[in-house]
C-alpha cells in the first residue's frame, strides 16, 4: 500500500521531503549513535548554548551524554582531505529541553553539513538548500541571513567585554543600550555609527547592501560584504529574493562562527525552525584543517503547525455495538484505510477530547448508517 502523504503529520512529510532534497543535491546520509562523551560538550558548551544535557555513566565509569547536538559529533569525526568537500545530511533524534514547554524531549532534527576546502559555490549551495528546505514545508517562509565577518570587522578594536555586551544588544536590536555602552567606554563615534547601521538596516538585500557599502570597513569586512552580496544575488537569481531578508540581529559566538548565518521562519510558528551558518572557527578549535557550513531544521516546532492546520482528527468515525458483525466492520475499515483515509472505530464517542471528523457512521449488525456528514 502506498503512503498517502496528505494524511501524514507535517513533521513526517517535512522529514521525507528534506531527505529527498539533500540526497538529490549530492549529500550523503550520515548515521550517528545516541551517545557521546560528555567532555565534548564541556569543551564546546558555548556552541550548543545549553546546560540542559542528560548524562549517565557507562559500564566503565566514563561520563556519557544523550546527544543534544549533532554538528559537534560530525565535526569530531571529520577527516580532512585537501581539495575535497564532504557533504552529508542527517535525520536523527537529539535530546534536549524543548523550547516550548521546557521539558526534556526526544526531538527529530534534520539537517546537513558541508566540510572541507569550501569555496563560494559551497556557501551559495548550502544557503539555497536552506531556502528550499523552508519552501518544502511552507511557501510562506522567510530566510534571514547575516554575516559574522562583517560584525567582527566593525567590532574588532573593542575589548572583549565591551564587544560581548554590544553583541548581545545587537541581537536584541537595542540601539539605546548600545549608545550607553559606547559612551561609557569612549568608543569611537564612527564605530558607533557603523554598529547603529548594522542594527537599524534590515530587509531587502539590495537596499541593505547599498547602506552597508557606505561603512568604513577593513579587508575582512569588505570581503564579508562581497560574499554576502554574492550569496543574496544567487538566491535572487533563483527566485528566492521575495523570501530573503538581511538581519544583523542574527548573531552567534565569534569563537565559533566566521561567516554567513541563517535563521528560517514559516508563517504560523513564532520561533525559528531553521538555524545554522559557517563555523570555521569551531573546526580550527577542534584541530581540523577545514571550513564548515551547515544548518538544522527543528522538526519538533512543526507540532504547533499541525495544530493550526488540522481540520479533522479522522476522516471517518465508526460507532459499533455488541451485535455488530466484526468481520464486516473490519472489512469496511480496511477498505477505507486502503484508500488513504484515517478511520477510528469505537463503541462510543469520548466526551473529551471532542473529536473532529468528516463523517460519523454507525455500524449495527451488517448495516452502515451515516449519522453526521461534515463535508
Amino acid at each position: 500500500m502506498m503512503i498517502n502523504r496528505n494524511k501524514m503529520r507535517t513533521e513526517e512529510k517535512a522529514n521525507i521531503e528534506l531527505k529527498r532534497l539533500f540526497g538529490s543535491n549530492g549529500f550523503s546520509e550520515y548515521s550517528l549513535g545516541r551517545f557521546e562523551e560528555y567532555e565534548l560538550y564541556v569543551r564546546n558548551k558555548d556552541f550548543i548554548a545549553s546546560d540542559n544535557i542528560i548524562t549517565f555513566s557507562d559500564v566503565n565509569g566514563k561520563l556519557m551524554a544523550l546527544k543534544p547536538d549533532l554538528t559537534l559529533s560530525i565535526a569530531k569525526n571529520y577527516h580532512h582531505i585537501p581539495g575535497y568537500v564532504e557533504k552529508v545530511y542527517y535525520s536523527e533524534n537529539i535530546y534536549r529541553a524543548s523550547k516550548h514547554d521546557h521539558t526534556y524531549k526526544e526531538i527529530l532534527q534534520t539537517g546537513l553539513e558541508c566540510m572541507g576546502d569550501l569555496d563560494v559555490y559551497n556557501i551559495c549551495e548550502v544557503t539555497m538548500l536552506a531556502a528550499k528546505s523552508l519552501a518544502a514545508i511552507s511557501s510562506d517562509y522567510v530566510l534571514e541571513i547575516s554575516h559574522m565577518g562583517l560584525i567582527s570587522d566593525v567590532l574588532h578594536t573593542l575589548d572583549d567585554d565591551v564587544r560581548d555586551s554590544i553583541l548581545n544588544c545587537i541581537s536584541e536590536k537595542n540601539i539605546h543600550e548600545i549608545r550607553s555602552i559606547c559612551h561609557a567606554h569612549c568608543v569611537d563615534e564612527e564605530i558607533y555609527k557603523s554598529i547603529e547601521t548594522l542594527v537599524s538596516t534590515y530587509g531587502n538585500y539590495r537596499k541593505v547592501i547599498i547602506q552597508l557599502r557606505k561603512l568604513k570597513l577593513g579587508e575582512e569586512g569588505r570581503r564579508a560584504l562581497d560574499e554576502l552580496e554574492t550569496v543574496c544575488s544567487v538566491l535572487a537569481a533563483n527566485r528566492c529574493a521575495r523570501n530573503l531578508n538581511i538581519d544583523f540581529s542574527i548573531i552567534n559566538d565569534l569563537k565559533y562562527y566566521s561567516g554567513i548565518l541563517y535563521k528560517g521562519f514559516i508563517e504560523g510558528i513564532p520561533s525559528s525552525i531553521l538555524s545554522g551558518g559557517q563555523y570555521d572557527k569551531l573546526m580550527q578549535k577542534m584541530g581540523k584543517k577545514a571550513g564548515a557550513i551547515g544548518f538544522a531544521v527543528y522538526l519538533d516546532s512543526l507540532d504547533r503547525f499541525d495544530v493550526n492546520e488540522k481540520e479533522y482528527d479522522f476522516d471517518v468515525v465508526f460507532i459499533y455495538d455488541k451485535d455488530t458483525d466484526m468481520t464486516a466492520l473490519l472489512r469496511e475499515v480496511r477498505a477505507l484505510t486502503d484508500k488513504g483515509m484515517s478511520v477510528l472505530a469505537e463503541k462510543a464517542l469520548p466526551e473529551k477530547p471532542k473529536l473532529k471528523y468528516r463523517k460519523l457512521m454507525k455500524f449495527t449488525g451488517g448495516e452502515v448508517q451515516v449519522i453526521e456528514d461534515n463535508e
